[in-house]
């Protein structure tokens, strides 16, 4: 028998470090969020992804416990950060690869940077959010991702942002550009990555969406699959408009990526088809 995501498990583990901690069902379809009466604090959590986790192992006591350990993340996601493997820390954000029953898990934690910069942010959609929704998003339309389990917003008055994290399941294999600067991908690799790419654009371009950030250290190639990441800026356009010059940014970003290196006219010669 397949264990399930145990979601009362997470309910009651949640409830035990907050009591006024209620489930809302603002996100929709298979999503659960949980908003303090005070509204201090808000955590949504993808009920599909954590219930394919759940799937993984053949007892349901692992789901009930995998439940109460999540809670304890989203609970105190800095401690979190603080004891597991830092991936990058900027000005910007704090990426950590933590361990949860066993399973690899990457925190993302949305610094701000100054300020100024964190007024301006303070009625905007957090980062963690958009990511959070653009990971569904992408996954829905066939672009593949880092499985999306949670995001975390801390707010005062219901609205103002004070600090947002995003949760999503460790994707095997390293960035691409540490892949290439490292020689792992050879020439004859190099096809099958600009394939990927090649189709990731195709389905952009059919759901007028964009990446937003076509950096190559956003991206991972492992089995011959391309990973997407770093999704504060994806999304899909209601104005062909805007898809089109959003696409055209993203087709320009990524050409930068391989000014003087060996794969320059390589991949010129493909973008010259997109």
């Amino acid at each position: 028998m397949t264990a399930r995501f145990d979601t009362i498990a997470l309910t009651a583990a949640l409830g035990a470090f907050d009591e006024s901690l209620a489930r809302s069902a603002e996100l929709g379809t298979r999503a659960d969020s949980y908003r303090q009466a005070d509204r201090s604090a808000y955590f949504a959590v993808d009920l599909a992804a954590l219930a394919e986790l759940g799937a993984r192992a053949p007892e349901q006591e692992f789901s009930q416990r995998f439940a109460v350990a999540l809670a304890g993340v989203l609970q105190n996601p800095d401690a979190a950060i603080e004891a597991g493997e830092i991936l990058k820390h900027d000005r910007t954000t704090t990426v950590t690869k933590i361990q949860v029953m066993g399973i690899a898990l990457v925190i993302k934690r949305y610094n701000r940077k100054s300020l100024l910069h964190g007024f301006t942010r303070l009625w905007r959609t957090t980062r963690a959010r958009r990511s959070f929704d653009a990971a569904r998003w992408l996954l829905q339309n066939g672009i593949l991702t880092a499985m999306p389990l949670a995001f975390i917003e801390n707010r005062s008055f219901g609205a103002l942002n004070h600090g947002a994290y995003y949760l999503s399941l460790c994707h095997p294999g390293d960035n691409l550009l540490r892949q290439l600067n490292s020689g792992d991908i050879k020439d004859h690799d190099f096809d099958a990555l600009l394939s990927e790419f090649g189709r990731l654009f195709t389905l952009f371009r059919r759901a007028n969406a964009a990446h937003g950030d076509m950096k190559i250290s956003n991206f991972i190639f492992h089995s011959n699959r391309l990973c997407v990441l770093d999704l504060d800026a994806t999304q899909p356009y209601k104005r062909a408009w805007q898809a089109r010059r959003a696409f055209r940014k993203d087709l320009a970003r990524f050409k930068r990526n391989w000014v003087g290196s060996d794969f320059e006219a390589v991949v010129a010669e493909f973008l010259e088809k997109r």
